[in-house]
C-alpha cells in the first residue's frame, strides 16, 4: 500500500520538475551575464531572490517552504548580520500581531458581535442604498473591534452570511454583496494604520519611517473615504444588473424579536470594549498599543473567551512568509545590490517632484503589484527601492503613502490582495467578478492619487 500512495506523490513531483528547472534560470543567468557589473555575491543573492519570488507569485513551491529557502540562502550567502535577516520576528510588530489573532478569536469566540449586528442588518435591509452603507460602516467600525483584519473579515463573513440565509438572499446577488464586503473592507483598512496590522506596519518598516496613529489618519482618513466613495459608484454601474434584483425582505423576517444580552454577554462585551477604546486612544494616554492588547488577550483567558487551544488560530505560516518579505530589503542592502538597483531606478524620475514624478511612482507600483500579486511581496521589492530613488525630492510620507497605494489600492484578480483572495478561496465571489472591477478600477486609482490624494496631501501641508 505504500508504494501505491508513493507512486501518485513521485508522478505529481515528476509533473511539476518541468517548470521548477524553468523557475531556477534568474539564477544561472545572473550568474553568467552579471548584469549592472553585480558581484557574483550580488548576482547569487539577486538569483535565488528572484526563483523564491516566483514560487510566490506562481505557487509552484508551497509558501512556507520558499520563504524557508529563502532566509536560509541569506544566512548562508550574504554577508547580512542575523539581526537584519530576522528583522521582523525581533520588532514589535511581531508580537502585536501574534497578540491580534488571539485577542480576534476571543471576540469571535464570544459571538457578540453577530448578535449585535443583527437588528441594524434588518432595518437596513429596507433597501439596496441602506444595506450598502450599513455594509462600509461595519467594514469601518469592526476596525476599532477586532484588529486582526483576517479575523476580522471572517467575523463579517459570519455575521452577513446569517443574515443572507435568514432574508433568503438570490445567489447571484448574495456573491455580488459579498464581493462588495470584502472591496469595503480591503480600502477603508487603508484609512488608520491599525486598519491593516500587516499591511500598513509592513510599510512602515519596509520604509523605515515613523508616522503616528494620528498622522496616518490625518493624511489618508479622508481621501480614502472619498476614494471608497467613487469605488462604490463604480461597482454600482459594473454590477447593475445584479444589483436591480434586489428587494427588501418579507414582513414576517423584519419582525423578529431582538435577543438580549445576558450578564455574563455584557460583562464581556465591557472588557472588550474597554481594551478597543484604550488601544483606540494609544495616542492620548502614551500606553503601548501591544502592552493593551497583551493585558487585554490575557483577561480574555480567565473571562473563558479563550483557550490554550485557540493558540492554533496563530497563523506560523503568515508569520514565517513575513519573516522572510522583510528580510529582503535589508540584505538587498548589506550585499551592496539595492545601491546599485536604485541608482539605475532614480534615472527614470525627474530631478523635481510633479505630477509626472507621482505618476511614475504609482505606475511602477502598480505594474509590479500586477506582477508579483502578494501586497507583501511587492512592498518588499518596491518600498525600498522608490524610497532610496525618491529620497529628498519630496516628504517621506507622501512618498511612502504613494507606493502604498499604488500596491493596494487596487486589484485585478483575488490574488492581488490577501483579503480579496480569502474571500474568493472561500467561495463567497469568483475572480470574474474581481476582474470586471479591477479593469476600470486602476484607471480610477492612477487619477485619484494624482488628483485626489495629492491635493489633500498638499491641502495639508505634507509636502
Amino acid at each position: 500500500m505504500n508504494g501505491a500512495a508513493g507512486r501518485p506523490a513521485a508522478g505529481k513531483l515528476f509533473a511539476q520538475l518541468p517548470r521548477l528547472s524553468l523557475s531556477l534560470l534568474p539564477l544561472p543567468a545572473l550568474l553568467l551575464f552579471r548584469p549592472l557589473a553585480f558581484t557574483p555575491r550580488q548576482c547569487l543573492i539577486l538569483g535565488i531572490l528572484l526563483v523564491v519570488i516566483i514560487w510566490w507569485v506562481t505557487g509552484w513551491v508551497e509558501r512556507t517552504a520558499a520563504s524557508l529557502v529563502l532566509l536560509a540562502a541569506f544566512f548562508l550567502f550574504s554577508t547580512a548580520p542575523a539581526a537584519t535577516i530576522l528583522t521582523f520576528p525581533r520588532s514589535e510588530n511581531f508580537l502585536i500581531i501574534v497578540l491580534s489573532f488571539l485577542f480576534s478569536q476571543g471576540i469571535s469566540n464570544s459571538g457578540l458581535t453577530r448578535r449585535l449586528f443583527q437588528p441594524l442588518l434588518l432595518y437596513a435591509s429596507r433597501s439596496l442604498g441602506k444595506l450598502m452603507a450599513v455594509m462600509a460602516l461595519a467594514s469601518f467600525a469592526m476596525i476599532f473591534v477586532i484588529p486582526q483584519p483576517f479575523s476580522r473579515i471572517i467575523v463579517l463573513v459570519l455575521i452577513f452570511r446569517d443574515f443572507w440565509d435568514k432574508i433568503e438572499l438570490e445567489a447571484s446577488l448574495r456573491s455580488t454583496l459579498f464581493f462588495l464586503l470584502f472591496v469595503y473592507s480591503a480600502f477603508l483598512n487603508m484609512t488608520m494604520r491599525r486598519g491593516d496590522l500587516i499591511l500598513n506596519h509592513a510599510l512602515l518598516t519596509m520604509g523605515g519611517v515613523s508616522i503616528s496613529e494620528g498622522d496616518w489618519l490625518r493624511a489618508m482618513a479622508l481621501p480614502t473615504l472619498a476614494f471608497t466613495a467613487l469605488v462604490t459608484l463604480l461597482f454600482l454601474a459594473v454590477f447593475h444588473r445584479e444589483l436591480k434584483d434586489f428587494h427588501p425582505p418579507a414582513s414576517d423576517i423584519m419582525a423578529v424579536p431582538k435577543e438580549k444580552l445576558s450578564g455574563k454577554d455584557l460583562r464581556n462585551l465591557l472588557v472588550i470594549l474597554l481594551v478597543v477604546v484604550l488601544w483606540a486612544l494609544e495616542d492620548l494616554h502614551g500606553i503601548s498599543g501591544t502592552v493593551i492588547v497583551a493585558l487585554g488577550t490575557a483577561v480574555l483567558f480567565p473571562l473563558g473567551l479563550l483557550h490554550l487551544s485557540d493558540l492554533r488560530t496563530i497563523n506560523v505560516k503568515l508569520l514565517v512568509f513575513l519573516t522572510a518579505a522583510f528580510s529582503i530589503g535589508g540584505v538587498l542592502t548589506a550585499v551592496g545590490a539595492a545601491d546599485v538597483l536604485f541608482r539605475q531606478l532614480a534615472a527614470l524620475f525627474p530631478e523635481t517632484f510633479s505630477l509626472r514624478y507621482a505618476a511614475l511612482v504609482l505606475g511602477i507600483s502598480m505594474a509590479m503589484h500586477m506582477l508579483l500579486g502578494s501586497n507583501v511581496t511587492t512592498m518588499s521589492v518596491v518600498v525600498p527601492g522608490l524610497m532610496a530613488a525618491g529620497a529628498g525630492v519630496t516628504t517621506e510620507p507622501v512618498l511612502l503613502f504613494l507606493i502604498y497605494l499604488g500596491i493596494c489600492g487596487h486589484f485585478l484578480f483575488p490574488f492581488h490582495h490577501v483579503l480579496l483572495l480569502l474571500g474568493e478561496g472561500d467561495g463567497c465571489y469568483t475572480s470574474v467578478q474581481t476582474f470586471r472591477l479591477g479593469l476600470p478600477l486602476t484607471l480610477v486609482t492612477l487619477l485619484c492619487g494624482l488628483f485626489l490624494y495629492l491635493s489633500w496631501w498638499r491641502q495639508i501641508g505634507l509636502f
